[in-house]
């Protein structure tokens, strides 16, 4: 069992892995809003912050590309035991990946939620 104190620091990084693409991003957890932010091609945004007392903590992701787009939990105590306090995050053409770091960096992706946004021409 995990127990967590004020000094352990957790990282979240979500990198666009998306060849020639901006993506947008807007990340939050009840208690923090990280804004919106637009990422282009293998440009990362990171957080650091400390998991609370109970081990509640979870931060969520707005995720908007050409591809797809939906909302994604980055980080909570479950993803915590698959990054080991690092959570990597690659965005790819096909959905977020998780870099599994207790299983040798193995990629846990999920699919988007929603299909990409196309414009009708009139």
């Amino acid at each position: 069992m995990h127990s967590y104190s004020l000094v352990d620091k957790e990282t979240v990084v979500v990198k666009n892995d998306i060849s020639g693409e901006n993506i947008t991003i807007h990340c939050y957890s009840s208690d923090d809003d990280l804004g919106v932010h637009t990422l282009p091609y293998a440009v990362n945004f990171i957080w650091y912050f400390h998991m609370n007392i109970g081990g509640t903590t979870k931060f969520y992701c707005d995720l908007t590309t050409g591809h797809g787009s939906g909302n994604y939990g980055v980080f909570d105590k479950r993803l915590e035991n698959q990054c080991d306090d690092y959570c990597l995050w690659l965005i790819k053409a096909t959905g977020p990946c998780l870099v599994e770091k207790m299983i040798r960096g193995e990629l846990y992706c999920q699919p988007w939620k929603k299909p990409p946004r196309h414009t009708i021409k009139g």
